[in-house]
């Protein structure tokens, strides 16, 4: 019963969201996929709404059609900046020692995993998952690249075997759509419809968020 993790700040979540977890879902070897909406964050942005604005439109916007995807909500229960070590610690502690965790990540965030609080120790309570984004790459050189070299495997039926300690690479459908974007058209009264969940347009509009 292995579990992935799919961490952001979903502010709001759009349908780009949803595809990379849907796709997730149904590539790794999982029977969960938990969407975890960050709490305080060391790069969150400070005009963030509030956390639990943000759960609300995670779960609306993935409604009930599609039962493994879930909301992983231990980054909102804290009081103190959110990093991934002190996350995966506590998953790992709750799923016990044998269950598979994957932790995924686009390729953007791998660069600069080196940057991360305790980055090197991950692998010893969780798998890695890395998705292409464009313009960005893996290492050619230096501490990471050996780092990701030493643990990188393409055989996902080995990542079944054991709960943690390698990194997988994957291609997934990236659609051109961004929260960024979903603000800044609410800001100027432009339509977001397609871009998110129509429940989750309500929402925005119903609430006068962005605004």
């Amino acid at each position: 019963m292995a579990v992935a993790l799919f961490g952001g700040t979903f502010n709001p979540v759009h349908n780009g969201h949803l595809r990379i977890a849907t796709e997730l879902a149904e590539l790794l070897p999982v029977s969960e996929l938990r969407m975890m909406p960050c709490g305080i964050s060391p790069d969150i942005d400070k005009k963030a709404i509030p956390a639990q604005q943000r759960m609300k439109m995670l779960q609306i916007g993935i409604g009930d059609e599609n039962p493994t995807l879930t909301i992983e909500a231990i980054e909102l229960q804290r009081t103190t900046p959110s990093y991934s070590i002190d996350t995966v610690t506590l998953i790992r502690k709750n799923l016990g020692p044998s269950v598979p965790l994957f932790l995924c990540l686009g390729m953007d965030a791998l660069a600069s995993i080196n940057s991360w609080n305790r980055w090197e120790q991950l692998l010893d309570f969780c798998h890695i998952v890395v998705s292409s984004r464009p313009g960005f790459s893996a290492p050619k050189k230096g501490l990471l690249f050996e780092w990701i070299n030493q643990h990188s495997c393409a055989d996902l039926s080995k990542l079944e075997e054991r709960p943690a300690g390698h990194i997988y690479f994957c291609d997934l459908t990236m659609l051109a759509v961004s929260s960024t974007i979903i603000r800044d058209k609410v800001k100027c009264g432009d339509s977001i419809r397609y871009m998110t969940p129509d429940s989750v347009v309500n929402y925005i509009q119903q609430h006068r968020l962005y605004e």
